[in-house]
């Protein structure tokens, strides 16, 4: 989580918790934020992360970058380095392990010019980024909001025209369990256009233009029931399942989905909470379905659509 000046703008992102980049532009100066897992035995040391870092540069721009300064550096709380050279702009980069994460971060300024204007842009940006959550953690997309636990990771996303999702996994693994908890966070935009006969139906959206592709994220899953109710103030459908399968390895889930229409937006929104437990025969997996439906509930109470 940071902090960006208004005129920059995102211009290109991918991956996801664990190994992932961003790229953010503006008409004299980017920067990049890039992440990469590390196992706490297997953490290169940050002297070989610059070399590699410096090797793709020197690759990329084809020619020689001299370093012009290099130090240790404190990098919220942990220890990094920093590094100031010259390429075809000004470059001021931080190297950084996080051991809470687990990750090595790299991030990295460019300017045309270092002046007074772009110290402020990296002191602003360095005092309010964090590169590990503590409590609750604050998402937010593109108008749209909600909260969710920090054991939650990002595991796929997709932002294009008309179309915006984020998978979140809880996973754990113990050797006669495997347990798995899903948030799927899904909106449509443009909805009167991209669906016109049934933006304002949606027990008929979820069927006819949905399901299928909720099916390919979540394996399995089916409602057995559904009812109205009320999210952010819109009228919402609400629709619940369970399902069971395996052999030998027997695996017990729930399922809860709220679909609405936000008309101040233009668009539909569709989450999907779903728990998941694996265990060998004959060891029991039941979940607990009070306390999914209270997760669910408390989640979906989170989300500000607009």
């Amino acid at each position: 989580m940071f902090r960006i000046p208004q005129d920059a703008r995102l211009v290109s992102e991918g991956g996801n918790a664990k190994t992932g980049y961003m790229r953010i532009e503006a008409e004299n100066y980017f920067f990049e934020l890039k992440w990469e897992e590390a196992q706490p035995k297997k953490v290169k040391p940050l002297s070989e992360v610059v070399e590699a870092f410096i090797k793709r540069l020197e690759k990329e721009t084809k020619q020689k970058i001299p370093i012009r300064a290099k130090r240790v550096a404190k990098i919220f709380e942990h220890d990094g380095l920093f590094l100031s050279l010259r390429s075809n702009m000004e470059e001021r980069i931080f190297f950084w392990y996080c051991a809470e994460s687990p990750r090595v971060v790299i991030l990295r300024f460019a300017f045309k010019a270092i002046d007074t204007t772009s110290r402020t842009i990296m002191r602003q940006m360095l005092t309010s980024l964090k590169c590990h959550g503590e409590g609750i953690d604050v998402w937010t997309l593109f108008e749209s909001s909600f909260r969710a636990p920090p054991s939650f990771q990002l595991s796929e996303r997709k932002m294009v025209v008309g179309r915006t999702y984020l998978l979140l996994l809880d996973h754990k693994l113990t050797p006669f369990a495997e347990r798995k908890k899903e948030i799927v966070f899904e909106y449509f935009s443009m909805a009167n256009v991209q669906f016109e006969e049934e933006h304002k139906d949606l027990d008929r959206w979820v069927d006819k233009r949905y399901m299928k592709d909720l099916k390919k994220r979540c394996r399995g899953v089916k409602f057995q029931s559904s009812m109205q109710e009320k999210v952010n103030n819109h009228a919402a459908v609400i629709k619940k399942g369970a399902g069971r399968s395996g052999i030998l390895t027997r695996r017990s889930s729930s399922y809860s989905n709220a679909t609405w229409y936000c008309e101040d937006l233009n668009r539909i929104y569709s989450v999907t909470i779903s728990e998941h437990i694996a265990r060998p025969l004959p060891l029991k997996r039941k979940i607990d379905e009070g306390a999914f439906g209270d997760f669910f509930r408390g989640f979906v109470s989170t989300i500000k659509c607009h």
